[in-house]
């Protein structure tokens, strides 16, 4: 029988193998995990919380999946709703093997996704169909004024053909004290699907929040996934957006907001695996005190794969001389017949602008915050979803008032 024990056993070896990655590895070039490695990690004390203080969205009518503290503590319980655990009890070996890292360049590349399957104890399987398309998945975090406790949520979500589906997943603590927490989200999105996924990232500024996002595609199917980073102390997410048969699209944004000494790290790669294939990203960030930011990507196209349109842009705004930003989009073309861009800006307000809004008598204070609403509007009007925009554009809001 597949069990979860044979799966930490078989990553833990991998990890000895493979470990932290060394600077020299241009994924982790501007990613100091020295702090991280230092801290004193235990185990969850509590799986109990009023869950009612975590109604966010008000009476949006979408199921919840309550994690917390890695313990997956409320679900819809359904056939196409199911713990891991009970998943593996009938599932495909290709599906079991899924959860154990490959001891390649990948895994160089992603130790944290290795680690995962080291230490996760359980998770949520869901069979995204039509009578099961649209979902809320609550991943709580509880910190201790201490050790950092460690939490390892593990979700894997698998939509069939020709649906139409809306995923939010909300990453919130408790409190604002001390964690570490190791999430993995695998996406398998079958022929003609389009999903949307919205991250929404409320972490704790004493934490450490590892991320890592893998979206398998295959034909005709679209992908929209945006993040928003509203809070954070030490954040890192690697997303793989694997397009892995012709005609299929994916739109991959985030919107990140830093203040205080705040680590806010992506890292993406989309592979067009293959020929007529589309990708799109587009990240923006305002950074402000001391906060600092990664921004790699790198679209991939191999030999074999051609017709391929794919663009990534960053932009970025700097409120304050300390924040700062290493941005970083990367093009690895193997063919000829390809559309492919990529940029990057990074600045502060447009004086211009400021100027032209102060004439109107307009204060300081409002025309900033006029500017910076601009700015993010492209990402946040695009929610399909009512509640979750104006949760959104309210926290945004108030983070720069």
């Amino acid at each position: 029988m597949y069990s979860i024990n044979n799966i930490n056993n078989e990553a833990s070896k991998i990890f000895k193998s493979v470990g932290f990655p060394k600077k020299k590895n241009e994924f982790w070039k501007y990613t100091n995990l020295k702090k991280f490695k230092s801290i004193n990690i235990s185990e969850p004390k509590s799986f109990e919380l009023p869950i009612n203080s975590f109604k966010e969205f008000g009476d949006v009518s979408i199921p919840v999946i309550t994690i917390l503290n890695g313990k997956v503590i409320s679900y819809p319980k359904n056939k196409s709703c199911l713990l891991i655990s009970d998943k593996f009890k009938n599932c495909s070996e290709n599906f079991y093997n899924s959860f154990i890292p490959d001891n390649d360049k990948a895994s160089h590349n992603n130790p944290f996704l290795i680690l995962n399957s080291a230490y996760f104890s359980d998770g949520i399987y869901m069979k995204i169909k039509n009578n099961f398309d649209n979902i809320i998945i609550r991943i709580i975090a509880d910190g201790t004024k201490d050790d950092y406790q460690a939490s390892y949520p593990r979700i894997y979500i698998d939509v069939e053909k020709n649906i139409k589906s809306k995923i939010i997943l909300h990453h919130v603590s408790s409190n604002d004290e001390k964690y570490y927490k190791n999430t993995v989200l695998n996406v398998d999105v079958n022929q003609g699907s389009k999903v949307s996924f919205t991250n929404i990232f409320e972490e704790s500024n004493q934490s450490f929040s590892m991320n890592n996002i893998v979206l398998n595609q295959k034909s005709y199917s679209e992908v929209k996934q945006t993040s928003f980073y509203l809070s954070s102390g030490f954040i890192r997410t690697d997303i793989s957006n694997n397009l892995n048969e012709s005609e299929s699209y994916s739109s991959i944004n985030g919107l990140f907001l830093g203040n205080n000494d705040e680590f806010i790290d992506n890292n993406i790669i989309v592979n067009h695996n293959s020929e007529h294939t589309y990708s799109k990203v587009l990240y923006k960030g305002i950074l402000d005190g001391k906060s600092n930011a990664v921004f790699n990507t790198l679209i991939n196209v191999p030999f074999q794969s051609k017709k391929i349109n794919s663009d990534q842009k960053n932009h970025n705004i700097i409120l304050s001389k300390a924040a700062k930003i290493n941005s970083n989009p990367k093009l690895k073309i193997s063919c000829d017949d390809v559309k492919c861009a990529h940029g990057s800006t990074v600045g502060n307000l447009d004086k211009e602008a400021l100027f032209y809004l102060r004439s109107r008598g307009i204060s300081l204070k409002k025309s900033k915050q006029i500017l910076l609403n601009s700015f993010m509007n492209e990402l946040i009007n695009e929610l399909s979803v009512n509640e979750v925009k104006n949760y959104i554009d309210n926290k945004v809001g108030n983070s720069i008032r």
